[in-house]
């Protein structure tokens, strides 16, 4: 998240006409800079954000495959760093975060069938 990559982001917008006069360019940079630097300088997370981003937009990614019902499941507890190389993020300067995988379940499979077994709302959603 370098500021090249966010002045790309920003003429993207331009070009799609997401930002359409100059005072709606420099909102948009100035609101996004705020944040960034908020996570650079002051918090000093910015790793972490990035990552909460990832999280954010898994969810959409996992809501709109349930829409096309493909089958999506979430993976963590892979080999991070052996991902990377083998995928060349290191090179571009990314890693990997979460892995997703899509696709259809076989009609065999005994788990479609069964019941979900989840906690009962009230014991892990506190209204407030």
């Amino acid at each position: 998240m370098d500021d090249a990559h966010i002045a790309k982001l920003l003429e993207q917008e331009v070009a799609d006409a997401r930002l359409p006069t100059p005072e709606a360019k420099d909102a948009q940079n100035k609101g996004r800079n705020y944040y960034i630097n908020m996570h650079r300088y002051e918090n000093k997370d910015t790793r972490q954000w990035m990552e909460k981003q990832v999280y954010l937009a898994l969810g959409t990614l996992l809501l709109g495959a349930a829409l096309l019902e493909v089958d999506a499941t979430p993976i963590e507890g892979f080999d991070a760093h052996a991902l990377d190389v083998e995928l060349g993020l290191r090179k571009q300067g990314f890693s990997s975060v979460v892995l997703v995988a899509l696709g259809y379940r076989s009609p065999e499979d005994f788990n479609a069938n069964l019941p979900k077994s989840r906690l009962p709302a009230d014991s892990i959603i506190s209204e407030l």
